[in-house]
């Protein structure tokens, strides 16, 4: 079956002309998004979290759906354990409940993770379908979400808080590995590299990328936090 939900796969043009504005529009949508959040009082901020929450949810449960009506939904692949899945729906809850700890994830986690999944999206269907701009529609709200927590929720990074993520970044990698292990399943991209082109492709091979992971890892937590550096700290 072709087509826009089919399953025929097409090779995707990486940083082709549909993956080029698709980013930009999901940079518009996250700056009007932000503007609005900061211009509105507490009832429209409100309003606007929960839209925010319902798209993250439309568009999570909208791939499952399409997964098991076309017969490819599989526990190796589809359990919400992948870095940006999980955070989609820690996304959620911090939007509704607005808790410290989950707006710290949502920014270091949220969106160092997603960013990523959207420069090298797993596009396995091509980029007119619908997994595409499900995939891209989810992780871009999940980055909005992490500047939101920021720049709306006043969310304000320490020095300790990258350290916090990637400590636990670590100790969800050391969980997932072994349901990996019982699974067949490839979470976390523990057991290979992606399936798509990604900066992994220019590591070594298992497990040797794992380790060199790290301090990229913190690196990229490190420049998020940067910007909230207080220089008299030092």
């Amino acid at each position: 079956m072709s087509g826009f939900f089919g399953t025929v796969r097409v090779p995707f043009d990486l940083f082709g002309p549909v993956h080029l504005a698709t980013i930009g529009a999901l940079a518009a949508v996250g700056i009007c998004l932000i503007r609005a959040g900061l211009a509105t009082d507490e009832r429209g901020r409100r309003r606007l979290r929960m839209a925010l929450c319902l798209a993250i949810l439309f568009l999570l449960l909208g791939r499952h759906v399409w997964k098991a009506a076309m017969g490819l939904w599989a526990v190796q692949n589809d359990i919400p354990l992948h870095l940006c899945a999980i955070m989609a729906w820690v996304t959620v809850f911090g939007l509704w409940a607005r808790h410290p700890r989950a707006l710290r994830l949502m920014y270091f986690l949220g969106v160092a993770g997603a960013v990523q999944a959207l420069l090298t999206p797993d596009a396995e269907f091509g980029a007119v379908h619908f997994t595409f701009f499900e995939s891209a529609g989810s992780h871009g709200a999940v980055v909005i979400a992490g500047v939101w927590a920021v720049m709306v929720e006043g969310y304000r990074p320490t020095a300790r808080d990258p350290w916090i993520a990637f400590g636990l970044l670590n100790l969800y990698a050391a969980v997932v590995f072994p349901v990996n292990r019982l699974l067949g399943a490839n979470y976390l991209y523990l057991i290979d590299k992606p399936p798509v082109p990604t900066i992994l492709d220019y590591f070594p091979g298992w497990p040797w990328y794992i380790p060199l992971l790290e301090p990229l890892a913190i690196g990229l937590f490190l420049l998020l936090w940067l910007p909230f550096r207080n220089p008299a700290a030092d």
